[in-house]
């Protein structure tokens, strides 16, 4: 053997001692891998297809109904299905009066400032239209009480229109949504 090792000549000595390096890192890799196969198989109780043996007689699990704990699995979802149900509900309407409860505060104080904007507002029209100074006797004197808003109504046609509007608007929705009512 000394005398074999003797006849390599020293510019191969590099080539050779590379690819030993390489031999031993996959001997090791291969090893390893090795391990790990065997050990994952045992974890998983799997075994090699040469190492199994026919059984003729088995069946799957799946061919056998367990009726009873079928029915009882059946039951559990039925149950989970109306909690969750009545889940969402309750979920439902807690978040719509939220919202109606957040919409009707403001809007409720929206309403009654509009409203009282345009009631004070058809108001001061009114006084200021029929109760002027100069005007008061001859209108007084010459006009009825329906005949002086007439005046009103053709002095400030629009205004009165906006005004007329903006009440019927405001008492028409809460009529419709009777909001005097508690939900």
């Amino acid at each position: 053997m000394d005398e074999t090792l003797r006849s390599i000549p020293a510019e191969a000595w590099p080539l050779i001692d590379f690819l030993f390096n390489v031999t031993c890192v996959v001997t090791a890799i291969w090893l390893a891998w090795t391990v790990f196969v065997l050990w994952r198989r045992s974890a998983s109780n799997l075994t090699t297809s040469s190492g199994a043996s026919p059984n003729r007689k088995a069946q799957p699990d799946f061919l056998s109904v367990d009726k009873k704990a079928r029915a009882e699995a059946i039951k559990r979802g039925e149950s989970f299905d109306k909690e969750l149900d009545k889940r969402q509900r309750d979920e439902e309407v807690h978040a719509r009066r939220l919202a109606r409860a957040k919409e009707t505060r403001i809007s409720r104080i929206a309403r009654l400032i509009s409203l009282f904007m345009a009631l004070f507002s058809l108001a001061t029209m009114v006084s200021g239209t029929v109760f002027q100074v100069t005007f008061m006797g001859r209108i007084w004197e010459q006009y009825s009480a329906s005949e002086r808003l007439m005046g009103v109504v053709t002095a400030h046609p629009i205004g009165v229109a906006v005004t007329v509007i903006v009440i019927l608007y405001n008492l028409v929705t809460f009529v419709t949504n009777r909001k005097w009512e508690e939900k």
